[in-house]
């Protein structure tokens, strides 16, 4: 299986795991494999029916929560990367993160 890992200036790189290497693929060209739409799918031990209502924090299943107010520190993680959402690391507690997310959030709708 064969998953994009970043984007680069001048290439994408993919990670292959069969066989355990990084493939780089220079911009403007295709790659000539097929590449996993699913990249959660590699972790090992969790169903692949991973989707709205659950999700995958530290290699570990876990129930997705819509309200924030419901969400620990790692499930807010989870949850603003999942939606593009920045927190800087220095934000360890729930409160915290969950009151960034909900500013980052508004600012996004006044745009």
């Amino acid at each position: 299986m064969i998953v994009q890992t970043r984007k680069t200036v001048t290439a994408t790189e993919y990670w292959d795991a069969k066989n355990k290497k990084v493939i780089v693929v220079p911009n403007g060209q295709k790659p000539d494999f097929e590449v996993a739409e699913n990249p959660n799918s590699m972790i090992y031990g969790v169903d692949l029916a991973i989707g709205k209502d659950k999700t995958v924090i530290n290699n570990k299943l876990v129930e997705t929560v819509d309200n924030l107010d419901e969400m620990d520190a790692e499930q807010l993680l989870a949850y603003a990367k999942e939606n593009n959402i920045d927190v800087p690391g220095n934000m360890k507690k729930a409160d915290t993160i969950r009151d960034h997310i909900k500013e980052e959030q508004d600012k996004a709708t006044e745009e």
